[in-house]
């Protein structure tokens, strides 16, 4: 409730009676089936407060602040409401404008504020900010993403998911992004397993989907510590490979080299950030930390 906006503290709305919080084991009482979706990514619980206007244009909204265990998680919940083309606000850590509605994550929280109609857009852009400057900032983006290549991804459209991504179920709590790599729209994937064992299984679960649906195509030389490349009508061509714990896939419909040379990228910026993880913890060991 803290973060919710008294009377009087942003112009031109009020707060029109105390807020409801439920906990997420109520969340089916208040939205029904999109309470799956918050279920998938933790949801603690959801702080719901009424607006109404005091200047004009006169309108009511709807500020649903919903709170998670990490900021992962509920970046997880915002972006995955994103669509392929939005448009992006200067609010929280990342925000963008839906039909008739504001969305923003900010740290360990995503706020959804819903208005009646496209002429309440610039009032709920006010009554946002002063909601997301109350919370707690993540530093950044989930750091996984930082595997990814820089070069050709499209801003803002890293997306974290605990469904089943490329419509495979083996794929699920995946980091991924789009790119457009001159002309070709091509999507990346990294899925840190909890083992280098579950992440072997998972890189060959995949696999299997291509021996039996499509055709495997030769390997790439050095790439990883295994990987395949394959191609399927429907979901084109791939190329995966593991490299310790992670999982990282590329698939897109066109240039197959285009694909290898990100999959190389990030194999190459995995290595780096595990090298300095050993170098590390070779000057703890000698200094006896």
């Amino acid at each position: 409730m803290q973060f919710l906006p008294r009377e009087q503290e942003v112009s031109g709305w009020k707060l029109d009676s105390d807020p409801l919080v439920l906990p997420a084991s109520e969340f089916r009482s208040y939205m029904e089936q999109d309470a799956d979706h918050f279920k998938q990514y933790e949801a603690i619980d959801l702080t719901i407060g009424q607006y109404s206007r005091t200047a004009n244009p006169p309108g009511s909204v709807v500020v649903e602040i919903f709170r998670f265990p990490d900021f992962v998680k509920a970046f997880g919940a915002y972006s995955t409401r994103r669509t392929a083309v939005v448009n992006f606000l200067d609010i929280g850590n990342e925000s963008f404008v839906g039909p008739h509605s504001l969305h923003i994550w900010r740290g360990p929280f995503y706020v959804r504020i819903s208005g009646p109609s496209a002429q309440m857009l610039d009032p709920m852009k006010e009554l946002a900010a002063a909601v997301a400057e109350r919370m707690p900032e993540a530093q950044g983006k989930p750091a996984v993403f930082g595997f990814l290549p820089d070069k050709f991804r499209i801003i803002n459209s890293e997306v974290f998911t605990a469904e089943p991504a490329f419509g495979q179920p083996m794929l699920t709590n995946s980091f991924m992004a789009s790119f457009d790599f001159e002309g070709d729209a091509i999507d990346g994937l990294v899925l840190p397993a909890s083992t280098k064992e579950e992440a072997g299984a998972i890189l060959n679960k995949y696999k299997a989907f291509f021996a039996s649906n499509g055709r495997l195509l030769d390997p790439i030389i050095n790439l990883g510590e295994d990987n395949f490349t394959a191609e399927d009508h429907y979901l084109g061509r791939t190329v995966a490979f593991r490299l310790d714990r992670f999982v990282v896939i590329f698939r897109g419909f066109r240039d197959k080299q285009k694909l290898v040379d990100l999959a190389t990228t990030t194999d190459q910026r995995i290595l780096g950030t595990i090298r300095k993880q050993l170098v590390k913890a070779d000057k703890d060991q000698a200094s006896g930390r």
